[in-house]
């Protein structure tokens, strides 16, 4: 069946026009720059916050510079270069001129006044999911863009509109009708507004659908999708209630606004985490294979829009998304292109990602991750647990840790939600970790439980399974027989002056710790007791030794009857559960024992079998991704972070790398290198052995076996 256009591998450039760049716009201008870079669709303004068209709707607010419209010039630009336009339209609100004309579509805070959204260059009354702004408004409003322009989308910025309740009469009594009750009054009781989100969630789907439709009902090869954010950004999903799975659900191609430069102070640092890019493309992918992951992102970022962002990692960041198999959508937020903007230095950046990606596009359009392990993304605990601000957070840092261990160590991963867990998608996977997975279902445990029994791996930590999706507490692990062990319902401090002792020194999870009688606790750890006598206690908790006077910083006794580490076999699998946050200290700490032991317990679990071997420093991150009809067919890609200790990274220092994967008594058909230099690709001693003797910034290979 022949492919939509937004189907194949998705290279943008999005210009997000300020009111003053309209003034001789060149529409051939900026096509020429998108052939130039390899870009194959053009997002631009329509309007709605300023219309950059002849709007006739009584709420247009058009752009006081323009002439002539844009719209009809670029679309004959951009179809006549074989590329494809879809228009930024934009309903978070309107100034008080427009307000004035209907003020009952808008929204309204709980003592019935205008909520006011302030973004420092404008005051806006802001909508809601239910009122006619963002409803019949904006169905006419895409239904003359689309009836009188050739375009090829719609793209909805700002979807979230008013993150506070709103006490609209339209929204008070629909929440009314839902639940029965009244929309909560400030300050809000936690419980009554998860009620209230969850009920604003479905709202908001009820709109992204109504916005899709108004799209589609011109054909189903226009495209519709809209603003969402990445897997940590928690108050944009708590407060707007939607995320990856309305996107999953009603968009085209999957979109997540993620950017090196952060747009906020939640986690206390300016450059986000060097894998973030890559780690949306993988959970996009895990969420719908089918379609398209792209990352927006931007060569001047969103923090700072009028200069660039750092040259050297907003390339590392657009090759962390080439190599999993992703799109990437560069968004500019001032000039008519990145070629005439103030600050020029990171136009052109994206060149030469854009060609690997253009060249390989049939391959990178149907492929996805190829994985040993599987992490079990739960949405009920992300919902509990997750917090932007990382020294809060009880979820998102466990994830960052397990991928610190698996990059450093070069073992192939995927992410599982808990929306697509079924043993079809357990099928090849070796392990399965739980990092403080508190909230999963009877059923899903039921899935887990059958999967370790017929010889799945897994790993677990800390609260897992204490709680049911909807919240409710099981007063004990909902994985009790499976993990060996009971909680005493006592959880104790082990921030600091805190240590595990060594039991069971020949633990499999204890290989190669070095002679030492004890491991680094940290975090927080949860008092549990062994319930199976089969399994082994690697170690258990010890109290806190007071460090300070030097003369008194011993107890009498380190043995405790709490174990911390314990493995032991379910039927035919094996299990590792960790009392404490190991997985969040590897990311917050990244001390050899939090590493170590748990890239250990993913050998153990897993049987040490892994999809390649790699010899090469822990800074370079190799991503292999498969095509979906076709399992022999693979591209490895190397991403080398090797430079100063410092972020921003300003160099990248070319180290040699090896990689060997095993055949298994297949045999290597055809390879070819697809970007890098002086790199041999021979079968060697029953394996595939790829070289690279100075590997540079990026280096990818394709083998089919």
């Amino acid at each position: 069946m022949a492919k939509y256009w937004y189907q194949e591998n998705l290279r943008f450039l999005q210009t997000v026009l300020r009111e003053i760049d309209i003034v001789d716009y060149d529409p051939a201008g900026v096509v020429k720059y998108m052939k130039d870079v390899n870009a194959n669709v053009l997002v631009v303004n329509a309007g709605g916050v300023i219309d950059f068209f002849d709007n006739p709707l009584d709420m247009a607010n058009p752009n006081r510079f323009m002439k002539d419209e844009i719209l009809p010039r670029l679309c004959a630009e951009i179809h006549q270069a074989g590329m494809h336009l879809i228009t930024r339209v934009d309903f978070r609100g309107v100034e008080p001129r427009r307000y004035n004309l209907h003020p009952e579509w808008f929204a309204l805070d709980h003592e019935g006044n205008p909520r006011i959204g302030n973004y420092g260059g404008a005051k806006i009354s802001r909508p809601c999911y239910h009122s006619h702004y963002t409803n019949e408004h904006a169905e006419a409003f895409i239904d003359h863009l689309l009836s009188h322009y050739d375009i090829d989308g719609i793209w909805e910025n700002a979807l979230g509109f008013d993150n506070s309740p709103c006490y609209c009469k339209s929204c008070r009594d629909s929440f009314r009708s839902a639940t029965g009750k009244e929309i909560p009054l400030p300050p809000h009781n936690p419980n009554d507004f998860g009620e209230y989100r969850a009920w604003k969630a479905k709202s908001a789907d009820r709109h992204i659908e109504r916005m899709r439709s108004a799209v589609k009902k011109y054909g189903e090869q226009k495209a519709f999708c809209a603003e969402i954010f990445d897997l940590y950004s928690d108050s944009f999903t708590r407060n707007t209630g939607i995320d990856h799975f309305n996107a999953k659900k009603s968009f085209d191609f999957i979109v997540s606004c993620v950017f090196l430069s952060k747009n906020h102070t939640g986690e206390g640092r300016t450059w986000d985490i060097i894998n973030n890019s890559a780690t949306t493309i993988r959970f996009s992918r895990a969420l719908d294979p089918k379609k398209q992951p792209v990352i927006v992102t931007g060569g001047n970022g969103t923090r700072w829009r009028y200069v660039k962002d750092p040259l050297v990692e907003t390339r590392l960041w657009m090759w962390q998304i080439a190599s999993v198999g992703g799109g990437i959508w560069n968004c500019y937020f001032n000039g008519q292109h990145p070629g005439r903007t103030h600050d020029r230095r990171g136009a052109y950046n994206e060149k030469d990602i854009f060609a690997y990606l253009a060249n390989n596009s049939a391959f990178i359009s149907n492929s996805v991750p190829a994985a040993d392990v599987g992490i079990f993304y739960s949405n009920v605990t992300r919902d509990h647990l997750l917090k932007l601000d990382e020294t809060k957070d009880d979820y998102g840092i466990y994830i960052r840790g397990i991928e610190r261990v698996l990059l450093e160590n070069h073992i192939q991963y995927c992410f599982i939600p808990d929306s697509e867990l079924s043993p079809e998608r357990l099928a090849g996977i070796k392990v399965l970790l739980l990092p403080n997975t508190a909230y999963i279902s009877d059923h899903d445990l039921e899935i887990i439980r059958t999967y370790v029994e017929n010889g799945g791996g897994l790993v677990a930590s800390k609260k897992t399974a204490l709680f049911d999706e909807k919240g409710n507490a099981r007063g004990d692990f909902g994985l009790k027989d499976l993990l060996g062990i009971s909680y005493t319902g006592l959880t104790v401090n082990t921030a600091d002056d805190t240590y595990q002792l060594i039991r069971d020194r020949e633990n499999p999870v204890l290989k190669n710790i070095g002679d030492t009688e004890l491991l680094i606790t940290g975090g927080s750890t949860l008092l549990v007791t062994l319930t199976n006598k089969d399994y082994r206690v690697a170690a258990t908790h010890i109290p806190t030794i007071p460090n300070q006077p030097p003369e008194y910083a011993w107890i009498p006794n380190m043995e405790t009857d709490y174990p911390t580490i314990v493995t032991g076999n379910y039927g035919q699998g094996r299990v590792v559960y960790f009392a404490n946050a190991i997985e969040a200290l590897a990311f917050q700490n990244g001390h050899e024992d939090y590493i170590d032991v748990y890239k250990n317990a993913l050998d153990y679990a897993s049987g040490g079998d892994y999809f390649l071997q790699a010899d090469a420093p822990r800074s370079v991150q190799i991503n292999v991704t498969k095509d979906q009809k076709d399992e022999n067919h693979f591209v490895v890609a190397l991403v080398n972070t090797t430079g100063a200790s410092q972020r921003p990274l300003k160099e990248i220092v070319p180290v040699p790398a090896v990689v060997r994967i095993p055949l298994h008594g297949q045999k290597l058909k055809s390879s070819r290198s697809l970007w890098g230099d002086n790199i041999s690709i021979i079968e060697n001693s029953g394996a595939v052995e790829i070289r690279i003797p100075a590997l540079g910034e990026f280096a990818s290979v394709e083998i089919v076996l």
